[in-house]
């Protein structure tokens, strides 16, 4: 119950400065911000790995870690993917023209795909721990990287617009 606790206070720490945030106007994003966002989601992931796998043995861990990177570096496809289809947004949102039915269509449709691909690789790397761990590891991971994904998929959403507010501009 404390490791839950632990988990969830770490995680709200990293990601509470955007939620909540005032949505009237897009607060543009400089390459320095996004890559500091993209780092901070990187190292959010391990702290809360390492405190949530912390209950494996030793050999263990050292298989846990040893999968880890290569998961690492497929989650961080999909978080770049996302992350500039959040900033395509928010560009069109403040856009003159504003967002158009055809973005809108399409930001809809390819951030439904990064959610499945999220899944999929949530998934892939289940079955991978549950071979070279046990299916309890396995799920732990699967559980904790769906608790991860969850909050920051929310915080980023916190901070965008929505559809329909551009008469706010």
């Amino acid at each position: 119950m404390n490791k839950a606790f632990a988990l969830s206070l770490c995680l709200s720490a990293v990601v509470a400065g955007g939620v909540g945030a005032e949505q009237a106007k897009p607060a543009p994003r400089d390459p320095q911000t996004v890559a500091a966002y993209k780092q901070a989601i990187t190292e959010t992931y391990r702290k809360l790995f390492a405190a949530g796998m912390s209950n494996l043995t030793p050999e263990q861990l050292q298989t846990f870690w040893a999968v880890y990177p290569d998961y690492e570096k497929e989650k961080n496809t999909i978080v770049s993917a996302r992350t500039e289809l959040a900033k395509k947004y928010v560009e069109a949102y403040a856009s003159e023209g504003g967002l158009q039915d055809s973005e809108l269509t399409q930001i809809v449709n390819d951030a439904a795909n990064y959610q499945k691909k999220n899944t999929d690789l949530r998934l892939k790397y289940f079955g991978i721990y549950s071979q070279k761990i046990n299916v309890k590891a396995a799920a732990r991971f699967a559980l904790i990287d769906d608790y991860i994904t969850t909050a920051i998929r929310m915080n980023l959403l916190g901070q965008i617009p929505l559809p329909g507010e551009e008469a706010a501009k």
